[in-house]
């Protein structure tokens, strides 16, 4: 079992890798997991800068993103990716949940982005064990960073600076909301904090009504595109559904409507929603990612130091978490042959009538011999085979015993001979697992056989 993060990124890549694939992305995750055996589970982020797709597999990372790459139906190399395996995307992913690594340093929409990817991955059944832990860490960590630093307030999102820009009187623009999704919210809640006094609501798939019933303050624009883009001010798109939905015609028939009066277009999705071409028409001013990216703010250095610090805290309890569960399948082995053992002792004892105290301390002695037997004829091959030292180091981590050794000579070292030429292998044989039920204790002179029924214990 790995993480793997298949990333394709606007700061390494550039916003026009991430446009191109962006089309893709809807049912991603599904595609990623049915590819390949060993992929258990996938995660899609998508947003405005960024589409990466974290999964749980056995396989490379390197045959997770061909599998990717499949998914996405683009050719090996045609869309540059960058892979990351393990703590590497841990880390990354920990940076992302914090805002550290967005086009705006700080922002918070990356949280409930991340949020709701693992909440769909988890509608689709594609979400493990794995991808729940680390993305809900990521998230517990960014909340952290939300509530002890002021690196939000520093760092502003995509929306705030392409609305920045503009430089208007929020209380008495027009302003057409193109697109529901969630970004959309985003934009909403952005012009609510200035003030805005009318917010038209434009859905070609027939979403505004009930956008516009979530989000109060806002109304439905109708149909007409057209006629809504004419009777607003400034319009805002956040669709990105793969192709332009303004083209230079219809800005020219929004212009003559308009008498001549200027509008400003803010294209914030990654596929264009609005045309290029549109700037070629009198009065119309067109802000686009590209143009937003250039003027995005530089956090307070001081702020991300220390998001940096809850960060790097939050990924190192994390790994200490997953380290831990490494060992989950010995201690399950441990409790089953204690188990095994209490089983059989209990169904030695009478049936039919109180058990005596006298044959309830017989059983407990019998259990507890049984239980030290193991560790008891290991030590004495320890101490053989000159491992003292190590047998009562692992004693101290298994009991928390600090027991000592009795020397019995003061000095037991032999003279070195041809034992040095037996087979390295020879030497590095610990105990044999098929002698341990005919050894015998060196305290009690007994064999396990001599305790009830032989159990191989391979597992301890």
């Amino acid at each position: 079992m790995a993480l793997h993060l298949i990333s394709i990124h606007h700061a390494e890549h550039g916003l026009a890798a991430v446009e191109s694939v962006t089309p893709a992305v809807p049912g991603l995750g599904r595609r990623v997991v049915d590819g390949a055996e060993g992929v258990h589970g996938a995660v899609v982020l998508a947003t405005c800068n960024r589409v990466e797709v974290y999964v749980d597999a056995d396989e490379s990372t390197h045959e997770v993103a061909d599998v990717v790459r499949e998914s996405l139906g683009i050719t090996a190399g045609f869309v540059p990716m960058t892979l990351r395996e393990d703590a590497a995307a841990l880390q990354h992913l920990f940076d992302v949940g914090a805002g550290l690594d967005s086009m705006v340093v700080g922002e918070r929409e990356i949280a409930g982005q991340l949020r709701r990817a693992l909440r769909e991955a988890h509608e689709e059944g594609i979400a493990t064990g794995l991808l729940t832990e680390t993305i809900e860490q990521a998230l517990r960590t960014s909340r952290k960073v939300s509530h002890l630093t002021r690196l939000a307030a520093t760092g502003r999102s995509v929306v705030s600076v392409g609305l920045d820009l503009l430089g208007r009187d929020w209380a008495s623009t027009r302003v057409l909301l193109i697109g529901t999704g969630a970004y959309a919210g985003a934009v909403v809640a952005d012009l609510r904090e200035r003030g805005f006094a009318d917010l038209a609501v434009h859905s070609s798939s027939g979403r505004a009504a009930n956008f516009v019933a979530s989000h109060p303050g806002t109304r439905d624009a109708g149909p007409d595109l057209v006629a809504a883009v004419a009777d607003a001010d400034v319009v805002v798109t956040c669709r990105g559904l793969g192709a332009p939905i303004l083209g230079r015609d219809d800005l020219a028939a929004v212009m003559e409507r308009r008498e001549g009066a200027d509008i400003a277009l803010v294209d914030l999705a990654i596929a264009r929603d609005i045309d290029q071409a549109v700037v070629t028409v009198p009065g119309v001013l067109l802000l686009d990612l590209p143009t937003i990216q250039r003027h995005v703010p530089d956090a307070s250095h001081r702020e991300a130091a220390r998001a940096r610090v809850l960060v790097d805290e939050g990924v190192r309890d994390l790994v200490g978490r997953l380290r831990g569960r490494e060992m989950d399948p010995v201690v399950v082995a441990l409790r089953d042959t204690v188990n095994e053992m209490v089983a059989d002792e209990v169904a030695r004892l009478p049936h039919g009538r109180p058990i005596t105290g006298e044959e309830a301390a017989h059983a407990l002695r019998r259990l507890a011999a049984r239980l030290v037997h193991v560790p008891s004829v290991r030590a004495r091959k320890a101490a053989t085979e000159g491992r003292s030292e190590e047998y009562l180091n692992a004693l101290n981590e298994l009991w928390g015993l600090e027991a000592r050794k009795r020397p019995v000579l003061r000095n037991l070292e032999l003279e070195p001979s041809d034992q040095h030429l037996l087979d390295r292998d020879e030497q590095a044989a610990i105990v044999p697992p098929d002698s341990l039920d005919c050894d015998t204790c060196p305290i009690t002179g007994l064999r396990l056989s001599d305790l009830g029924e032989p159990r191989r214990l391979e597992a301890l």
